[in-house]
């Protein structure tokens, strides 16, 4: 019987493209959506599932009696952890591949900011030919709240720019493209000396609004804030009071508690917020870039070599 792979995905061309060539002997089903009416018929026959995973709940994993391993098309993978835990199913994710998309979205929304290219835009919708003298990134300060894969990317993109980066991490050590690295209890220390502060940690239940009011009164008041990581590790409440009370100059967001942002949202009427609507994992090179891991981890699964599959998720202890 061979191996039945399902693929969920919005853009599933280029994997049908491909894999079914790179891997004759595997039959390869794809859909554009968990949603539409085949997708939970078709997980039934499931041996592994490629897909970003969102809306994958219990009762999907409990259709999915085939399943073995769920092949997630993006780093985050806490909305699956609690579905999949206690379950005989093998989670990778794609770990690896974002640092250049999310190093240049942290440089749009930086230079957004300083050089105020919202009003530019609005100037050119008006037609209103206004001059202003913009900040530079050269000898700023950029503190990078987490360190990783996307973080070292960041660093050196930073460093080309001739700013001084500086990270944050519950694991201190010497890492390319840092000129100081600071523990975590440390935070507001290094908040304090950031232009920009640049949040890239994952969500969890430790990282839960970690960037609070105490963070925000911390940094100077010409700093600016930006998250491209995940919605919860800002307390968004405290933000838009930092905001409001003018602790920061303003805020690059592309990720929020709730998502997709409300129409009704605060931060859609500011100044001094520049929004971009959660793209930071996103590019026209995506799918080419996670085959590099799915191409790999589908040969060691396919050959029982489970241990030498890219990018094992290890589940939470209970």
């Amino acid at each position: 019987m061979p191996t039945n792979v399902l693929i969920i995905s919005p853009n599933p061309e280029p994997y049908m493209e491909h894999l079914p060539r790179a891997f004759p002997d595997v039959r390869f089903t794809a859909v554009r959506s968990l949603e539409v009416t085949p997708a939970l018929d078709l997980m039934a026959e499931a041996d592994a599932l490629f897909a970003y995973g969102r809306g994958f709940n219990r009762e999907c994993l409990a259709r999915a009696r085939r399943l073995k391993w769920f092949q997630c098309l993006i780093t985050g993978t806490d909305h699956l952890t609690p579905v999949l835990a206690g379950s005989r199913v093998l989670l990778t994710n794609a770990r690896g591949i974002h640092g250049p998309q999310m190093s240049e979205l942290a440089v749009l929304h930086m230079l957004a900011l300083s050089r105020n290219v919202a009003q530019s835009v609005r100037n050119q919708d008006r037609h209103v030919w206004e001059r202003y003298k913009p900040r530079v990134l050269d000898r700023r300060t950029a503190v990078i709240v987490g360190i990783g894969a996307i973080s070292e990317h960041l660093a050196k993109v930073c460093k080309a720019f001739g700013m001084t980066t500086v990270g944050v991490t519950r694991t201190p050590r010497a890492v390319a493209g840092f000129d100081r690295i600071y523990r975590r209890e440390k935070l507001l220390e290094a908040a304090a000396e950031a232009d920009f502060l640049i949040v890239l940690l994952p969500y969890s239940a430790d990282n839960d609004k970690a960037i609070d009011a105490t963070v925000l009164r911390a940094m100077k008041p010409t700093a600016f804030l930006i998250n491209i990581a995940r919605g919860g590790v800002v307390d968004e409440e405290a933000l838009l009071r930092a905001l409001d009370e003018r602790w920061i100059a303003g805020a690059g967001l592309d990720v929020f508690v709730e998502s997709p942002l409300p129409p009704s949202s605060r931060f859609w009427e500011r100044k001094d917020v520049f929004i971009t609507p959660f793209v930071g994992g996103q590019s026209d090179q995506y799918e080419a870039n996670v085959m590099g891991i799915i191409e790999p981890n589908l040969r060691a699964f396919l050959a029982g070599r489970h241990e030498d599959m890219i990018n094992r998720v290890a589940f939470p202890e209970a």
